[in-house]
């Protein structure tokens, strides 16, 4: 005698309170007593069918698992019961047959011994998928000719309510928060920022992410009209809503005219994208009015084209790109390093990169151990999922979370590992970087150009024409630098002729410790 599981299912819970389920159930146990099939088990959902994480049918997954060889059949009603997404089905059934589990529909019974069968069981399972399909068209229609009508049928924003009218249809109507939303406008209109407004209005109750409030201010529908996105045929429309305004339309647009006028830019430099022959772009400063120089191509008279570092605030600085690039690189080219100098940063970014490996190990450790903890959770959570002693829902929320926690702890373990297996050759490429910065800096990308750059000069860095600027240079680079026998002995702490460090001359007094300024050494690297 075959051994079958019979399954009952309907897409609402509504059908399920009625009588549908029984119907189903009541067919497929007279069909497996015609047939002298054995019912091991039966299952009654209420879920949609648009794919198989339905929780009854996931018990059934289960339960074929466990007891495999007990079940020779899956009995349904008809195809659209068990599912209306064709590729998922016959997956689905390729998965079932593993466990010698055949699917039959007792409405559409289909030989599969026959080959050619297999045509008429993808049209069964390819109808309720297009059944589907033509839902959904039919329902973005109604949503958009809705639209069109001037009605909103979705979701309310914020300050309105969903109801429906004398009719029946759905329609919105001001809430209890529509007069913060005016008051959000009204205070928009008078120029108070975004930030102070969202906070003001959170301890009011209204909470709202920084995007959407910005997405509200520009919403027409809270001057009573309504957006009709752009389709195929349409292009995008704005249709005057049946529902009541929040805000009159002229302060609507006076708050489309504030931030219109917020996004306008004060001639700022844009660097919509980095340029190779630029690096200093938006790093240099101008040494008359103090702002970034940005930078731009330009045509001369004959077709060619020339790049240009200039000011757009003053107006008074504009030098060609060579003079600029080549005298940086000079400088570069000026920080010599002698070998009791390298000796001494090898020791210390060695010395760094020993505390540090100290505390990756210390960390590996606890990883693993928490890693092993995570992993012997998720066996006994599938131990009792078996077992039967806890539910779908809760064994795949809590499975999730510890999958997801699993595959964290695995990659920060593996980057540990990484990281101590290159530890010598960050060494060293360390070191040969800051041994000769020229070298390493133009071989660089245009990004660790300018990341090089900003680690050197971390202060403000001028262009007059002739030299170069700065308050200070990285700190940790200037003083190994000075241990060039050549330089040591500079008062001034100058490292090249072509560049002035205005701010670094030595008092030729002690000051009482009170009056010493205290300066901290920056802690940003040249990188490597």
């Amino acid at each position: 005698m075959k051994k079958a599981v019979i399954m009952c299912r309907v897409s609402s819970e509504e059908q399920a309170k009625g009588y549908s389920l029984d119907v189903q159930f009541e067919q497929l146990t007279r069909y497996c007593d015609k047939n002298s099939i054995s019912i091991v088990k039966h299952y009654r959902e209420d879920h949609s069918a648009k794919d198989f994480n339905r929780p009854e049918f996931q018990n059934f997954l289960q339960f074929v698992k466990k007891n495999k060889g007990e079940v020779d059949l899956l009995l349904i009603t008809s195809w659209d019961r068990f599912s209306r997404n064709l590729t998922d089905s016959l997956v689905m059934l390729r998965t079932l047959e593993k466990y010698g589990v055949k699917v039959q529909a007792v409405e559409q019974p289909i030989d599969m011994s026959i080959p050619e069968n297999k045509a008429m069981l993808a049209i069964f399972l390819a109808i309720p998928e297009i059944d589907n399909d033509r839902r959904s068209i039919k329902i973005k229609g109604g949503i958009r000719g809705s639209l069109k009508a001037g009605r909103w049928c979705r979701i309310a924003p914020l300050g309105y309510k969903n109801i429906r009218d004398q009719n029946n249809k759905p329609i919105i109507v001001p809430s209890s928060k529509a007069h913060h939303i005016k008051y959000i406008f009204e205070q928009i209109a008078i120029g108070k920022l975004q930030s102070e407004l969202r906070e003001e209005v959170y301890k009011k109750g209204i909470k709202i992410s920084r995007s959407n409030f910005s997405k509200l201010l520009r919403n027409p529908i809270y001057m009573g009209k309504i957006i009709v996105p752009k389709s195929e045929d349409e292009p995008l429309m704005i249709i005057e809503g049946i529902h009541d305004a929040i805000i009159p339309e002229n302060l609507y647009f006076e708050v489309q005219q504030m931030l219109s006028d917020n996004k306008k830019i004060r001639k700022l430099p844009v660097y919509k994208s980095l340029r190779e022959e630029l690096p200093l772009r938006g790093l240099l400063s101008c040494s008359k009015c103090g702002e970034k120089l940005t930078g731009s191509r330009s045509k001369s008279a004959t077709g060619n084209h020339y790049f240009y570092y200039h000011c757009n605030y003053c107006s008074n600085e504009r030098y060609p790109k060579d003079l600029v690039n080549n005298l940086f690189i000079s400088i570069l080219d000026d920080f010599t390093f002698t070998k009791e100098s390298k000796e001494i940063y090898q020791l210390m970014v060695k010395d760094l990169l020993s505390v540090d490996a100290k505390d990756s190990k210390l960390k590996h450790t606890q990883l693993v151990k928490t890693l092993n903890d995570v992993l012997e959770r998720i066996e006994k959570l599938q131990d009792l999922f078996i077992d039967g002693k806890i539910e779908h829902k809760q064994y795949s929320d809590t499975m999730a979370r510890y999958t997801a926690q699993k595959f964290s702890l695995t990659d920060e373990i593996n980057n540990i590992k990484k990281m101590n297996s290159d530890y010598l050759t960050w060494l060293k490429n360390g070191v040969d970087a800051l041994s000769n910065l020229k070298v390493h800096y133009a071989n660089a990308a245009i990004r660790d150009k300018q990341q090089l750059i900003s680690s050197i000069f971390p202060e403000k860095f001028e262009f007059d024409g002739k030299k170069c600027r700065t308050t200070r240079i990285n700190d940790v680079l200037r003083y190994i630098l000075l241990i060039n026998n050549d330089l040591k002995n500079k008062k001034s702490g100058q490292l090249s002729k072509k560049i002035e460090l205005s701010t670094l001359v030595e008092s030729g007094r002690v000051e009482l410790p009170s009056k010493q300024a205290t300066k901290k050494l920056s802690t940003r690297l040249v990188p490597v």
